[in-house]
């Protein structure tokens, strides 16, 4: 989700999200396997295509996301989405200790919460982050 908010042309809620998360209106935690997993992504040429996007740009995502983002390193096994490869998410949400799970993957957000952490999508997200910044 960030990822496309991060190559977005247009101001989309993606991309608003995005800015939010430079600005630092919030915390993006990451660990070691979802930076393998936006390595992969942004290495795609039909990404490049589909997002209008040159290789530099995209390679750029990554690289700014281990300079910016809090890296975790997940001490916790969590086997619960319905796609094991979403998995990674959870741990790493779990193990920072997050305040959510934001996510427009429909197997996360069918789980609705983990541990404790509430799964939200991006425009529900979006506006606990303004009611925040309101009240804050």
């Amino acid at each position: 989700m960030l990822l496309r908010g991060a190559l977005a042309r247009t101001q989309s809620l993606t991309a608003r999200l995005y800015e939010a998360w430079r600005a630092d209106q919030f915390v993006l935690l990451v660990s070691e396997p979802i930076l393998a997993e936006v390595d992969a992504v942004t290495a795609r040429p039909e990404l490049w295509r589909q997002l209008r996007v040159t290789p530099r740009e995209a390679r750029a995502v990554p690289l700014r996301l281990r300079r910016r983002a809090l890296l975790v390193r997940p001490g916790v096994t969590i086997r619960m989405s319905r796609d094991p490869t979403d998995d990674k998410f959870l741990e790493c949400a779990v193990a920072g200790d997050a305040d959510y799970v934001v996510s427009a993957d429909a197997d996360l957000l069918s789980l609705r919460e983990v541990r404790g952490l509430p799964i939200l999508d991006p425009p529900t997200f979006w506006r606990r982050l303004s009611e925040h910044a309101d009240h804050g």
